[in-house]
């Protein structure tokens, strides 16, 4: 980071580099990111990472009277705010409709079908680097809008009764101001769409008293307890608090290590031993958490750092082949989901062919258990986001 700022300090206002020579960068990154991969094979022998099976691959939790598949373990820091899915894509900041040329730069080095989790997540990595940070100022908010989908079981979920499987989408809209990160508003659409999974499953879910036409439920709900706004004057930062882990603010995740193995380092010691779940499984759940909540703001290199760190974590694997998510096709590398205290299920981040994107989250059923078979998709969280000027604006 100091040589980045002195190399900034020294060019003053040099024109940025063209789109032109940003993608044969990028390009040269990728490869050299595969290269360092397969050129040692006695690396990939021993690590970590392997390629699992597209079969064995998701999580049960209960909700109100009937039981989500697809709880994605959102952190305990943002639960109390409803806190909604992340952003992933290039931050769309107003004025910038394309930052740093990010859509028109060509996918030079798509991801392979043989690469393993520590190839796919270093080219994903290499891409990150070249991404140009979102702008925000102080006083502005960011939009999130998490689109999500979850298989739920509708019956007596504690007794011997027949349960019905139904698809649940709900839409989350969140404002956080930027300063903090803490919710200013927070609007859930909850029943978008109610969809079967089969029709025998529309006809006992009728036979339920389940309706499966009833239009959508909106709730609003306020500032967070411990929101503050914006200051007056843009100079001046309305919240001083450094942050931590589970409150990441920009100030905390730009003091993050860009080192890979130091950064997995700083969040074992942050996470610590906190229950009966492994330490490697509970920061594997706060890296997909940071994905989730603060993406956009995550310095670029710290980001590249975040995917290579996932990497070193024991149990992280690639799903063979290619995955599905929201109609386009991605690569999925997972973990199974002991962190969450459901080990039936495996969490996944999918990133689509060329690596260029985080597309979102999945979690998958890795074993059979009532009635939803193994390999089943149970939750797909697909976020967006925007920089807005005011709570309640929406781009």
């Amino acid at each position: 980071m100091d040589d980045v700022r002195m190399i900034r300090d020294v060019l003053g206002k040099a024109p940025a580099p063209s789109a032109e020579a940003t993608a044969r960068a990028r390009a040269a990154l990728l490869v050299q990111a595969r290269a360092e991969s397969v050129a040692s094979p006695w690396r990939r022998r021993f690590a970590a990472v392997r390629i699992r099976p597209a079969g064995r691959s998701g999580r049960l939790g209960a909700r109100w009277w009937h039981v989500s598949l697809g709880g994605l373990g959102i952190s305990a820091a943002v639960a109390t705010a409803l806190v909604v899915p992340a952003i992933l894509g290039p931050a769309t900041v107003p004025g910038s409709p394309d930052p740093g040329g990010v859509g028109s730069l060509p996918a030079t080095v798509p991801i392979g079908d043989g690469d393993d989790a520590g190839t796919v997540l270093r080219l994903v990595a290499a891409n990150a680097r070249l991404d140009r940070a979102a702008e925000a100022r102080p006083g502005q908010f960011i939009y999130r809008v998490g689109e999500e989908r979850s298989l739920s079981l509708i019956g007596d979920i504690d007794g011997a009764g027949p349960l019905a499987r139904v698809w649940l989408a709900r839409r989350h809209e969140m404002w956080s101001a930027v300063e903090g990160l803490r919710s200013a508003r927070t609007r859930i659409t909850e029943g978008v769409s109610r969809t079967p999974l089969t029709p025998a499953d529309a006809k006992l879910a009728r036979e339920l008293g389940y309706d499966l036409t009833a239009p959508p439920e909106v709730e609003e709900y306020g500032p967070a307890p411990d929101y503050q706004p914006p200051a007056d004057c843009a100079s001046c930062p309305a919240v001083r608090d450094p942050g931590d882990v589970y409150r990441p603010t920009p100030a905390y995740l730009a003091s993050l290590p860009t080192d890979p193995a130091r950064l997995l380092a700083t969040l074992r010691e942050a996470v610590g031993d906190q229950n009966k779940h492994s330490p490697d499984g509970q920061v594997f759940t706060r890296v997909l958490d940071l994905l989730r909540e603060v993406a956009p703001i995550v310095p670029p290199d710290v980001r590249a750092a975040l995917y290579q760190a996932v990497a070193l974590i024991p149990g992280v694997e690639r799903v063979e082949g290619r995955v599905e998510l929201a109609g386009r096709q991605g690569v999925a590398i997972g973990r199974d989901g002991e962190s969450t205290g459901n080990d039936a299920q495996r969490e996944e981040l999918v990133f689509d062919a060329a690596g260029r994107e985080l597309l979102g989250f999945r979690s998958v059923q890795i074993r059979t258990e009532r009635g939803i078979p193994a390999g089943t998709v149970v939750a797909v969280e697909v976020p967006t986001f925007t920089i807005v000027d005011r709570v309640g604006e929406v781009r």
